[in-house]
């Protein structure tokens, strides 16, 4: 009989833990959908106003790192930060070809922000759950709790794996 279980990432706090497990068996799932792309099926749009596969996966790191590192931990964004090749990746999606970014590339590069996610959750208590962050965005000010944080980015990521399943499968019919 086949069993799955998700438990809490060893180190962290219970229910921290629990939101981590979940965002790492959407990381794997995503991990497996793109790790044997070829550069060119990676780069390329599959269609006219699609984003390529590779800007995807470093999209999803950059919404990771901004949620985490920016909100969460409190980082002041700076220009050095807005060099990494996952800043504003969407915004250009004709020229991500380019860039010769291989899957394995744009793999280790997400690992490196969710390495650095990590290390922010090992500070927190579960009680941090429910604690609010306040942030401007698009002149607004935002209210979010830690809690609707993680469970955002893990809906985040599991939606962008779904576009990049389907892009996947409308690449290897053209």
């Amino acid at each position: 009989m086949s069993r799955d279980v998700l438990t809490p990432y060893p180190g962290l706090a219970t229910n921290v833990g629990y939101y981590l497990s979940a965002m790492e068996e959407v990381r794997e799932q995503l991990r497996n959908a793109v790790k044997d792309i070829d550069v060119d099926s990676l780069g390329r749009t599959a269609f006219p106003g699609a984003h390529p596969i590779g800007a995807l996966v470093l999209h999803i790191g950059e919404a990771e790192w901004w949620w985490m590192q920016c909100n969460v931990a409190g980082h002041q964004l700076t220009e050095e930060d807005q060099k990494a090749p996952c800043w504003d990746v969407l915004d250009e999606p004709d020229i991500f070809l380019s860039k010769g970014f291989t899957a394995e590339f744009c793999l280790q590069e997400i690992e490196k922000i969710r390495n650095d996610t990590r290390k922010v959750l090992l500070k927190l208590s579960d009680s941090d759950l429910d604690r609010i962050i306040t942030f401007e965005r698009h002149g607004a000010m935002r209210d979010h709790s830690l809690r609707w944080i993680l469970h955002h980015l893990i809906d985040h990521e599991a939606q962008h794996k779904g576009q990049i399943l389907m892009l996947k499968r409308i690449i290897a019919d053209k």
